[in-house]
């Protein structure tokens, strides 16, 4: 679930880069905004699942916070 939460978030993250990016394009070229914001919307997809799966392994950042966390509460 961690996983998928964090590839969701990253997702998320990576396609408001893209229409951020393809907007400051449009001021320059409409029809070249299209394809910027395709290529960069389809190209987060493979990026953001490798961030989740780097970030959530076992000995990740996100794993070692969760896993200290519950420690804590122990």
């Amino acid at each position: 679930m961690v996983l998928l939460t964090t590839f969701a978030i990253t997702v998320l993250l990576g396609d408001l880069i893209a229409i951020g990016i393809s907007a400051v394009v449009e001021q320059f070229s409409k029809p070249l905004s299209l394809f910027v914001f395709l290529f960069l919307f389809l190209g987060v997809i493979p990026i953001a699942w490798r961030v989740a799966v780097r970030a959530t392994e076992p000995e990740g950042p996100i794993m070692r916070r969760l896993s200290s966390a519950g420690a804590r509460k122990r």
